[in-house]
């Protein structure tokens, strides 16, 4: 079984930001989301306008684990 290892070199991570950003906002504001939160993909994708628009926290379940995450959003 392969494992995944997180992303830990802050220049590599500024290297993929530079290129999603070339690709487009969509992708890049994905990447950002995930590297800041640490929410999986499959988490994130579930989130709605109406998950962020005049709010504070997110507070999303985790579909994997099941947990209640919450956390400030500026």
């Amino acid at each position: 079984m392969n494992t995944v290892q997180p992303i830990r070199d802050k220049n590599l991570i500024r290297k993929i930001e530079t290129i999603l950003a070339e690709q487009g906002t969509r992708n890049l504001m994905l990447f950002v989301l995930g590297t800041n939160s640490g929410l999986r993909i499959s988490d994130i994708l579930k989130l709605t306008v109406a998950d962020v628009k005049d709010k504070t926290h997110i507070e999303i379940h985790e579909q994997k684990t099941g947990k209640l995450k919450k956390f400030p959003i500026n």
